[in-house]
């Protein structure tokens, strides 16, 4: 119940005065007489004739106020809210990311986002159902399929359940973009990020949830061992508004502690830790954490990281070239002291044996026909000016005037921090890539720098000679040449460890992995039935396959076969997006239209209440006034 005129309440203030007017009426003066003889009867027979004698005069002037009450509550318009309806569909999309679970006003930005879908329920009516869905899920995004039953929809909403993991937003808009087959349709999208909403041919309101939040949060976490160390290194952002004194810890699992570091980070900016372990036998397998130590902010995930301190295994790389490559020779044996090099002239290889990575510098003579390459091997072509023995039938064409790099694919972990924009390469070939294939440098003419997976083998493909300075600069530009080959050589290497992710989203080639990464797990062929993951909260997740998705929690992960653990592996957060908390102090901006239907309709009732109070009136004249 609303009223539209709630002012009309301040008439409220002439009941006192109907009350006094009646205590204040005029009254009958006492005289005494001798006898009341002569008027018993007549008195007696009047009350007879009026019921109700004892309540005439009180109940005159409650019929009176209520009345005035009546006529008041008339004046002020009440008026009664019920759902709007619309003749399509409405679909819910909860934001129930990592950074939903900032903690403001003693509640989670993922309960403030229930209670806005739960109002908003409530609120509106579609006479083709409503659904709800999630931004991450296990499986499928929807945790209700459409329905009118509002019951169900709220117990789909409160059966949200948090995740850890960041980003992943078109995924679940091309999926609720299914379900939408008519302009009436709308798609209600609460989050505490609405930015980097994907166009859509179909409108998208935003419900903005989330305060002003502070936050303090480790962004980047590896640890690689070096001879006889590991080498722990962390960057930790400061996103409050002035500057913080940090301390760090370091601790092996179990809580056994080995350093701490106290780090002072001004606003806005980050600061490196580095923490040194010796490299002793009894650490290899040992799972170690590094946390922000007493940090009062408000998102506790991005406090702690996770990573297993396994020994790097032996990296075999076999270099097939008739060449003296000097600088591609001391970049791999620069690589680290796991690496063992095999170099063979053309006319000696006769196949990859049980090496990592394979290196065809140019063609291989015809008369060695086809070679076999092993499952999970990772193989690079340099200069390759024919058909790819794993591409038939693609178009090849060699450039022999100077191209420039116009174009790098920064997303790809091999190109961080590496720029090799405008280089010249003097002679390259051009080749139609296959659709897994992945331009990582590109030219006016086309790709020169190219990846892929596939059937089960990584490829990296130079169509140019990128190790001579007479064709291209790339072995003298220092450091994004080097820098580029110890990232393509961790990318492959990456893919030969026991669990590698899927994506290859970051570029570590440790057992550890950010959430939702897909991870693939090398099981030499066994029966994946028997195989079980422990998740950190200790949950059991039957695995089924050698592909694993449901890396939603931070922490540390065991494989199990039957009751022995095969495997570990680590995955954090690391993701500065979800650990920014975006806050917008003002009405978010509205991807598409909102429906003027879908607004709560105020049907006013007002006019009943004048109704009745006309029929009381009538009541109150009948009663006082009959014979």
């Amino acid at each position: 119940m609303a009223f539209l005129n709630p002012a009309a309440f301040y008439l409220l203030g002439i009941i006192p005065v109907l009350i006094a007017l009646h205590f204040l009426k005029l009254r009958r003066q006492r005289y005494v007489v001798p006898s009341m003889m002569l008027w018993r009867a007549s008195a007696e027979d009047q009350k007879a004739n009026v019921p109700f004698q004892r309540l005439r005069n009180i109940l005159l002037p409650i019929i009176q106020c209520l009345l005035l009450l009546l006529i008041i509550t008339g004046v002020a318009r009440p008026a009664l809210r019920i759902p709007g309806i619309i003749q399509g569909k409405i679909i819910y999309i909860v934001d129930n990311s990592a950074s939903m679970l900032s903690r403001e006003l003693g509640e989670t930005r993922l309960v403030h986002a229930k209670n806005e879908v739960l109002n908003h329920i409530d609120q509106v009516s579609a006479d083709g159902g409503m659904m709800v869905m999630v931004t991450h899920a296990p499986s499928s995004y929807i945790q209700q399929i459409f329905t009118t039953d509002k019951e169900k929809l709220r117990t789909a909403v409160d059966s949200i359940q948090p995740t850890h993991k960041g980003g992943g937003l078109t995924s679940v808009i091309d999926n609720a973009l299914r379900y939408v087959d008519t302009p009436q349709d709308q798609i209600y999208y609460i989050t505490d990020s609405p930015e980097n909403i994907p166009v859509t041919s179909v409108p998208i309101t935003i419900i903005t949830v989330g305060d002003e939040a502070k936050n303090i949060g480790i962004v980047k976490f590896r640890a690689e061992r070096i001879a006889a160390q590991y080498h722990v290194f962390a960057a930790i952002q400061n996103w409050t508004d002035t500057e913080q004194v940090v301390a760090t810890q370091l601790e092996l699992e179990g809580g056994i502690s080995i350093d701490k570091k106290i780090t002072s980070i001004p606003s806005g900016k980050v600061e490196n830790v580095l923490f040194n372990i010796n490299a002793e036998e009894r650490l290899d397998g040992v799972a170690i954490s590094l946390h922000l130590v007493d940090v009062e902010d408000d998102f506790e995930i991005d406090n702690r990281t996770w990573t297993i301190l396994n020994a790097k295994n032996q990296y075999r790389i076999l270099l097939v070239s008739n060449r003296n490559l000097s600088f591609l020779d001391l970049l791999l044996e620069s690589y680290g002291e796991h690496v063992e090099i095999q170099k063979v002239s053309t006319d000696e290889y006769h196949g990859t044996g049980d090496a990592d990575i394979v290196i065809f510098d140019r063609e291989i003579y015809k008369e060695q026909g086809q070679f076999n390459i092993n499952p999970s091997q990772g193989v690079v072509y340099i200069n390759w000016q024919d058909e790819l023995p794993f591409l038939k039938d693609s178009s090849v064409e060699v450039i022999n005037t100077p191209v420039r790099v116009i174009k790098e694919n920064i997303t790809h972990p091999i190109m961080q921090d590496v720029s090799l924009m405008n280089i010249q390469i003097k002679e390259s070939v051009r080749r139609k890539l296959p659709l897994w294939g992945v331009p990582l440098v590109e030219t006016e003419k086309g790709s020169i720098v190219w990846i892929g997976e596939n059937v089960g083998n990584q490829y990296l493909v130079f169509e140019f000679d990128a190790f001579n300075p007479e064709f291209s600069p790339l072995s003298t530009t220092i450091p994004d040449g080097p820098l580029l080959i110890y990232q393509c050589l961790a990318w492959l290497e990456s893919g030969t460890l026991p669990v590698r992710s899927i994506d290859r989203q970051t570029d570590n080639t440790g057992q550890y992995f950010q959430t939702g990464e897909q991870l693939h797990f090398e099981l030499s062929g066994e029966d994946t039935s028997t195989f079980r993951v422990q998740k950190p909260d200790g949950t059991l997740v039957e695995l089924g396959s050698d592909v694993f998705t449901d890396t939603d929690q931070i922490g540390v992960y065991s494989i199990l076969d039957e009751d022995l653990i095969f495997e570990r592996f680590a995955v954090n957060l690391l993701d500065p997006n979800e650990s920014t908390l975006p806050y917008f102090s003002t009405e978010s901006p509205e991807i598409g239209k909102e429906t003027e239907s879908l607004q709560p309709i105020t049907q006013q009732v007002w006019q009943w209440v004048v109704l009745f109070a006309v029929g009381l009136l009538i009541c109150e004249w009948w009663f006082y006034h009959r014979q």
